[in-house]
């Protein structure tokens, strides 16, 4: 684990030191000590074959506790999938779907309302990872989270950037969704209509979206007549 991740590693686990149980320490330190095998033994042909069975091993017990964290993550048990997507970094951090690990931990953090934790983790892995198939969801991530912490000029960056970068990625929707919201907030309701207007009707922010479009038509309407003027 780098400095960098290090320090937001120990940020994060000071934050979360009650959900750790001495189980979930036993099986990280016993990880950790598989991992240090190939490291501790002499390199001749054959202990290179072991490696690599070792290094092999370890990507299928990372694969599976990963797979475990993410079905946590979807049953909104966040607490314990956070335990295992940081026994995760510990033990080895050169899995070879650490982004993976890394958009999870920070949308765990995220669900969880540790908004800074969360975007520490999200701008490491974008910063890291800038061709992971999550860096798209990950930039949508951090327009969320800079949205709901009302910085909406930096909520709009990300969504400049997303569009700009991923015209037809799958997080659109949500990215039209939050970049409207915030031109609305802005009182830019016409830049707020256009965005709000391309997300797509099969979308779960489509209704939420619509909702909002009439809303920033009426302040318009509203602004355009001053007689029938109210507060915004």
């Amino acid at each position: 684990m780098d400095e960098k991740l290090g320090s937001i590693h120990r940020d994060t686990m000071s934050k979360l030191k009650s959900i750790f149980t001495p189980f979930a320490i036993l099986v990280c330190t016993a990880l950790n000590a598989f991992a240090s095998v190939a490291v501790s033994r002499p390199v001749t042909s054959g202990a290179l074959s072991v490696t690599m069975q070792q290094e092999k091993s370890l990507e299928r017990v990372a694969t599976r506790l990963l797979s475990t964290a993410v079905e946590k993550f979807d049953d909104k048990a966040y607490w314990h999938a956070t335990r295992e997507l940081i026994i995760l970094l510990d033990f080895y951090p050169s899995f070879s779907k650490t982004d993976g690990v890394l958009y999870y931990l920070g949308e765990s953090l995220y669900q969880m309302e540790m908004y800074n934790s969360a975007a520490k983790i999200f701008r490491y892995m974008a910063a890291n990872y800038p061709q992971s198939d999550y860096l798209p969801k990950t930039l949508l991530s951090l327009q969320k989270l800079h949205y709901n912490v009302q910085e909406m000029e930096n909520s709009l960056n990300y969504f400049v950037g997303i569009t700009t970068r991923f015209p037809d990625d799958e997080v659109l929707d949500g990215a039209y969704y939050y970049g409207g919201m915030a031109y609305f907030h802005q009182k830019n309701y016409d830049e707020a209509i256009k965005a709000l207007g391309r997300v797509r009707s099969r979308s779960e922010y489509y209704d939420y979206g619509l909702y909002t479009v009439g809303l920033s038509f009426l302040k318009k309407k509203t602004f355009s007549n001053p007689s029938k003027s109210f507060a915004s």
